[in-house]
């Protein structure tokens, strides 16, 4: 079975491309019926498998449009939201992937808000989205 996978960069990569004026995070992506033969085990925390559906086409956008994406995403009604299912899923992997090399911590606080921290110390409270508390 084949099966595909994307290697988000690093967090100092992308602030480096921000400071020179760039937009776009540089992702790697990889195609294999062999996992584990074709990355070593120290590099396998660093791989994201993505869904095999996800091969028809690709769509080349920036941390900011992917963002705007996904809260125009969520502002659709039920039904014409389930033909973004596909797109919304590899958003939320993205993004989970970009908070993890960001070093994010997120904490349910009483009422229902979120409190996300990252490693350099900022906080930020708001309105959880559904896929952070729906079976997390």
């Amino acid at each position: 079975m084949i099966r595909y996978f994307i290697k988000v960069g690093g967090r100092d990569k992308i602030l480096q491309k921000a400071k020179d004026g760039g937009g776009f995070q540089t992702v790697e992506v990889m195609v294999t019926s062999n996992y584990e033969m074709a990355v070593p085990e120290p590099e396998r925390p660093y791989w994201v498998e993505i869904y095999p559906s996800w091969d028809i086409s690709t769509l080349k956008i920036n941390g900011f449009e992917g963002g705007v994406l996904m809260g125009l995403i969520l502002q659709v009604e039920d039904r014409p939201r389930l033909a973004l299912d596909g797109v919304w899923k590899q958003l939320v992997v993205l993004k989970k992937a970009a908070e993890e090399d960001a070093g994010v911590t997120k904490e349910i606080l009483p009422g229902g808000m979120i409190q996300s921290t990252d490693k350099d110390g900022t906080v930020i409270i708001r309105q959880p989205f559904p896929y952070e508390v729906e079976g997390n």
